[in-house]
């Protein structure tokens, strides 16, 4: 995590923990009628190092959703709290927008999010939330 508060996935309405799926094949036993089984993963991340040495960029809590001009991210934020990112390359520039199409779930994104104050109410309200 990006912060050492509370995490913003299980104090919300509905908790969801930072986990991901993961299929594999199962060896091909005369009992094991299925040949690929799909298994969940939590995810834990370890640095050494002060907090305040870190990076303060934000992770990737889920799959990125990658449209034609745009991208979706879904944001574990410093601050503490969950952010969802439509990122264009018109909007917040080329490099930006190329870093986060690659990016996958549980990687840092680096940007620089407003503070908890600054933050729109949806993507729709306002389209310049990230610098």
């Amino acid at each position: 995590c990006p912060h050492e508060l509370p995490c913003p996935q299980l104090t919300a309405s509905k908790p969801l923990a930072c986990s991901f799926s993961q299929a594999y094949h199962c060896i091909p036993f005369s009992w094991n009628k299925k040949k690929q089984k799909e298994e969940k993963f939590s995810m834990v991340i370890l640095a050494r190092g002060s907090p305040e040495e870190a990076n303060r960029w934000p992770r990737i809590t889920q799959p990125v959703l990658k449209r034609p001009r745009h991208v979706h991210c879904h944001l574990c934020c410093p601050d503490g709290h969950m952010q969802h990112a439509v990122i264009t390359a018109r909007q917040h520039g080329r490099d930006l927008y190329r870093c986060a199409r690659v990016s996958s779930w549980g990687d840092l994104l680096p940007v620089i999010t407003p503070s908890e104050s600054e933050l729109p109410l949806s993507p729709a309200d306002d389209k310049d939330f990230l610098t």
